[in-house]
């Protein structure tokens, strides 16, 4: 019932907000925003630790507060975005993004090995997913199930209106093997914490951060390009959607398998970072990015509580 409701609303939603002009729609998702800043204080706190801790005294208390609020207001007016988008047609969705760097992806293509894009949670990724099928092919998106299922299958109707399909990570492995060898397109989104289990840890701002190997692995695996891809709003309205060079697996060849991992992921995040600082309000900064810790961090946090401990507890035996 609590997952019908939430879907129900969501769809009245869409609806009524369907009726305003797009600058309207995302005045209020922004608006919405804004008021969701306010009174989450949870998520409020985590994105301010964050861009603290990202951003340290380079920026002033401030500075890094209008960053956590602008990043609030962005995912609001991009959430209203995607459920009034409707079923436009590329005519309609040109008028919304333009592009930068196809050559780069066309390049991928032309090896013959299958391509993996690897996105952020940054700016308007899902609507860079539809654009792209609708002029460069279909591609297929790895993503995690939601847990309501009536707003599961509405995001996947969504995500496929230009053709293109969406594979869920609980079988994604062996799918994304078959995609590989038929020489298809897969998006990938890896800026989110993992389990330790399926980390390498790569330099995120300076800090360790827990990051899936995946893409890097099956690039390694097979030969496909890997190739970045971020999609950022323009202050005209539209957005840019942006494909940078591919990385080159062969410039890992020599590496042992894990140091190759290491150094391939390591570059995927170090490029993500460098579009983040360019624009830290258009990032999902609410998510807990550095929340899996290294093992031998983990192990020295564990030796100083302990330490801790018991210079406490000598301190009270001293005292009685």
């Amino acid at each position: 019932m609590k997952h019908r409701i939430e879907y129900g609303s969501a769809l009245i939603a869409s609806v009524l907000l369907r009726l305003l002009p797009r600058w309207a729609r995302l005045s209020c998702g922004r608006a919405l925003g804004s008021l969701v800043f306010l009174l989450d204080r949870r998520h409020q706190a985590i994105t301010l630790e964050n861009v603290r801790a990202a951003f340290g005294d380079s920026k002033t208390d401030a500075e890094r507060k209008a960053i956590a609020h602008s990043a609030f207001r962005h995912f609001a007016a991009m959430l209203v975005e995607l459920i009034t988008l409707g079923r436009p047609s590329w005519t309609e969705l040109e008028r919304m993004i333009e592009f930068e760097g196809i050559e780069h992806y066309q390049k991928a293509r032309a090896r013959g090995k299958g391509v993996i894009l690897v996105a952020a949670h940054f700016g308007n990724w899902e609507l860079h997913a539809i654009a792209h099928g609708y002029l460069l092919g279909r591609i297929f998106l790895v993503a995690r199930s939601q847990d309501n299922r009536y707003l599961n299958d509405w995001l996947e109707r969504v995500r496929g209106i230009s053709g293109n399909d969406v594979v869920y990570k609980q079988h994604a492995l062996r799918q994304m093997v078959k995609l590989m060898k038929a020489d298809e397109t897969v998006a990938f989104v890896s800026d989110q914490n993992v389990h330790l289990d399926d980390a390498v840890f790569v330099d995120f701002f300076g800090r360790k951060a827990a990051t899936t190997r995946v893409p890097s692995w099956f690039a390694l695996k097979t030969g496909a390009a890997l190739v970045p891809v971020f999609c950022y709003p323009l202050s005209n309205g539209r957005y840019r959607a942006i494909y940078e060079e591919p990385l080159d697996s062969a410039c890992f060849a020599g590496l042992e398998q894990e140091a190759a991992l290491m150094a391939m992921t390591q570059e995927l995040a170090s490029i993500q970072e460098r579009y983040v600082r360019e624009r830290p309000d258009i990032w999902l900064w609410m998510h807990r990015r550095w929340r899996t810790r290294p093992p031998e961090e983990a192990k020295a946090l564990s030796r100083e509580d302990k330490n801790q401990d018991l210079g406490e507890s000598a301190a009270l035996s001293e005292a009685r």
